[in-house]
């Protein structure tokens, strides 16, 4: 049986495969009672009872050196975890585990934007999916002086839209949803189909908010402001977005932007 062989394989590391063995094991209670042999299926069940209370100590063992061993490779990455289990931050993203599930949550944020569930807790595979999101966000090539830009045209065509002055406080993702119409090459425009859309999801938004005002350039002739969001607004994704104010996690929860023309 194909099976066994590569349960086998996991059982070279069962503390660190503690987790997929276990699924494993419910396939085979699956595969097991399709067996025509009583006598067969009786010697698996026994087999499976105690690789269950195997798995079971193994489960202990792991808890115990998961949050060692995340760390220990976070920093090997150059990241820093803080906080206490279940819930760690890592720079502007936070995992929270739930050992008894086997599972981890990525977010954005403290808890914000939630960007992939389900993620296997095994401490090298989370080191990795936390590395990547960070490189892919902060490597990323972004010109500043061209998204302040986007953002003023955006601005302006929302007020023009829903017959505002310039000046007045326009819904952030009213905004956001300009700017990325704005990013939409000839050929989208031509013929709208999936594969040729230009994604620019909230997460980016976010840290590109950061970046613009870490360059300095919301203020000048024409000052942006990014308007704090209420508590109840906070909790609705359409009505605002958690942007950081440094690397560390910190950050806040902004509605609204403004542009006021001419000012100095």
């Amino acid at each position: 049986m194909k099976w066994f062989g590569d349960y086998e394989k996991l059982t070279s590391d069962p503390v660190g495969a503690v987790f997929r063995r276990e699924k494993e094991l419910a396939r085979l209670e699956r595969l097991a009672s399709d067996l025509p042999v009583p006598g067969l299926r009786k010697e698996l069940e026994a087999w499976r009872a105690g690789e269950q209370e195997r798995i079971r100590k193994d489960k202990e063992e792991f808890r115990f050196r998961f949050g060692t061993e995340l760390a220990k490779g976070l920093a090997e990455a150059g990241l820093e975890a803080k906080g206490q289990l279940p819930s760690v931050r890592v720079g502007m993203f936070t995992l929270k585990a739930d050992l008894s599930a086997g599972a981890v949550a990525l977010f954005w944020g403290p808890e914000v934007e939630k960007l992939k569930t389900g993620v296997d807790p095994e401490p090298g595979g989370l080191v990795k999916t936390v590395a990547t999101w960070t490189r892919d966000l902060k490597d990323r090539a972004m010109d500043t002086r061209l998204l302040r830009k986007r953002l003023q045209t955006a601005y302006r065509r929302c007020c023009l839209l829903k017959g505002l002055e310039p000046g007045t406080r326009v819904g952030l993702l009213d905004v956001l949803g300009e700017v990325v119409l704005e990013l939409q090459p000839d050929s989208f425009r031509a013929d709208p189909v999936k594969k040729r859309f230009v994604e620019y999801p909230r997460v980016r938004f976010s840290y590109d908010l950061y970046r613009l005002k870490a360059s300095g350039l919301t203020g000048g002739e024409r000052r942006m402001r990014l308007h704090v969001s209420t508590f109840d607004a906070t909790t609705r994704r359409k009505k605002s977005l958690w942007v950081p104010d440094n690397e560390e996690g910190e950050g806040t929860w902004y509605s609204y932007l403004s542009i006021e023309e001419g000012e100095g």
